[in-house]
């Protein structure tokens, strides 16, 4: 689901003149509403860029808040050109609780030495990606809810203004308006593919990328093949259904 918008800001507040130094982050509050922790997924989509001056690559700091765990440090994974970026690690949120999350420019941070030069805006995605599940008998990924998720969402602007000398000269935060116009919505839970022995995966990784799953991504097949290199399936079997699947890739057992 879409969230809000966002704009990250380290630069002159004005293009021309005598004006104050604007350092902005995005401020998101994701209240789970659920009495089941749940993990979700952030994704900062923006336009793809070569400016390193206007990507979000290696420009930015981040931090995920809980009522357990203070401040953990975050990543925005991407490349320079990437046109989406996701939040590392995803945030896990336990029944009824609240986590943050600040991203922040980091170009410098936290105080302007100049030159400040940059901007980075898009949109904030909240996805609740399924979950490995092994049985016994085969590997698949799961919802983690058989019905959407409620959450409160409050996404919001926050800058610090500095003077020609680096002193910070006003403070100001602003709600952002929901994607939805609600403060409370639902995310709906995602589910891909299973793999059973000898029936092999339940579709192709074109049909799951192109016409069934217009969601999937690789790391969700890669999940899976984690958990299948660790189970007791059969490495063969598993090796014939990801070639059938049209996956360029063989599991094989080595000792270290």
């Amino acid at each position: 689901m879409e969230v809000s918008s966002f704009e990250l800001i380290y630069k002159p507040q004005s293009p021309s003149g005598a004006a104050d130094t604007v350092l902005q982050g995005y401020f998101l509050n994701i209240t789970n509403l659920e009495d089941t922790q749940l993990t979700f997924q952030v994704n900062f989509v923006t336009s793809s860029v070569t400016d390193a001056d206007r990507s979000l690559a290696n420009n930015t700091i981040a931090f995920i808040d809980t009522p357990n765990v203070n401040n953990t440090p975050a990543t925005l994974v991407g490349g320079l050109t990437a046109p989406s970026f996701v939040l590392n690690p995803s945030v896990t949120i336990a029944p009824n609780e609240t986590a943050k999350i600040a991203v922040l420019p980091s170009d410098p941070f936290p105080a302007p030495v100049g030159p400040a030069n940059f901007e980075a805006r898009g949109y904030v995605t909240l996805r609740l990606r399924p979950v490995i599940v092994f049985d016994g008998v085969g590997i698949s990924l799961q919802p983690q809810l058989d019905r959407p998720a409620r959450v409160l969402l409050t996404p919001q602007n926050r800058a610090t203004y500095f003077d020609v000398n680096g002193d910070i000269n006003d403070q100001t935060q602003a709600g952002l308006p929901t994607g939805s116009g609600a403060a409370i919505d639902e995310v709906e839970p995602e589910s891909f593919f299973s793999f059973l022995p000898g029936g092999g995966f339940s579709a192709s990784l074109a049909e799951l990328q192109a016409a069934e799953m217009p969601e999937f991504e690789e790391r969700d097949l890669a999940m899976m093949l984690m958990a299948v290199s660790a189970s007791d399936l059969s490495l063969r079997e598993v090796n014939a259904s990801l070639k059938k699947a049209g996956v360029g890739m063989a599991l094989e057992k080595r000792k270290l």
